[in-house]
């Protein structure tokens, strides 16, 4: 990748059309592959309240920033809360979800996606919905 290709994306969040991933779970995609980032893919996740998405995993390497509100990280039969600003890094084909912890609030997580391998070849994004009691089975 030669970096003199690359320009600068700025995604403004009100022109970005927003859709329903999961019942109760809206995503706007802000930075994706075709704006032209080779390594990085991020957006946002709004969830209502008591709302979460499946047990899942990805092909690639996964950070989760909570903005707003307060959530619960199933991965690997942990079961960790999480507070404004607490951050998860989620290895690829682990198992995991969020969930939001309020039944009054709304949960708004920044996600964002690798999308290379570990040799730093070019890879898809994919999510692959597995059983919950992946999320909830500890490996250790």
């Amino acid at each position: 990748m030669n970096i003199t290709e690359l320009v600068p994306v700025i995604s403004k969040y009100k022109d970005i059309k927003p859709y329903e991933l999961d019942d109760g779970v809206v995503f706007h995609e802000m930075i994706m592959d075709h704006m032209g980032p080779k390594t990085l893919l991020v957006g946002l996740a709004t969830f209502k309240p008591g709302k979460s998405l499946p047990c899942h995993t990805h092909s690639v390497e996964e950070s989760v920033t909570i903005l707003k509100g307060k959530a619960y990280c199933d991965v690997e039969g942990v079961r960790t809360f999480l507070e404004t600003y607490d951050t998860s890094y989620i290895p690829p084909q682990v198992p995991h979800r969020f969930v939001n912890a309020s039944e009054e609030e709304e949960l708004i997580i920044l996600w964002a996606y690798s999308q290379v391998d570990n040799d730093l070849n070019r890879i898809e994004l994919d999510r692959v919905i597995v059983e919950t009691d992946l999320c909830m089975v500890s490996k250790r």
